[in-house]
């Protein structure tokens, strides 16, 4: 059990990138996402969402750094399936070499989402998160600098 009291019915997946920075976490468990928005740059910059709890309350979480990008709104009946993506070092402008989140992708069972984000690495480190048999993310975590997420996780509830 975590810290928001995990069930047998919830998964806590990652975290893929870096554990640098601050941690960034829900405190109510979720059961369905409802929207999900990524500030964009050359990399993620930060990750917000919506997410109703098991009492049909919805919260808000984030943004976990950054700003700008735009909202994604998952549609009735829609679902996340997979999310997927690259991370590893880049130099970020002022900011010099830093490791983070470079590229993500957001598979619903309606589409596809991405890809956001556009650094190219000369050696990225990817990652695939696919649910499986109509399970889906319902939340995510993080680690985040101070103007970009360095690592990034998920919650997953089966079907």
């Amino acid at each position: 059990m975590n810290s928001i009291g995990l069930s047998n019915s919830l998964a806590k997946i990652g975290l893929f990138g870096s554990t640098s920075g601050d941690n960034c976490d829900i405190t109510v468990a979720p059961r369905c996402l409802e929207t999900i928005t990524i500030h964009i740059g050359d990399v993620i910059d930060a990750i917000a969402f919506t997410y109703r709890d098991n009492t049909n309350l919805v919260h808000t979480a984030g943004p976990w750094d950054g700003s700008g990008g735009g909202i994604r709104q998952l549609g009735p009946l829609e679902f996340v399936t997979e999310i997927h993506g690259t991370y590893g070092p880049y130099t970020y402008g002022p900011h010099g070499r830093v490791e983070g989140i470079t590229n993500l992708t957001f598979v619903t069972n309606r589409g596809s989402y991405g890809p956001y984000g556009v650094w190219k690495l000369d050696t990225e480190n990817k990652f695939s998160i696919p649910v499986q048999n109509n399970g889906s993310i319902v939340g995510f975590f993080a680690h985040t600098g101070k103007y970009y997420v360095n690592g990034i996780g998920v919650y997953v509830k089966p079907f």
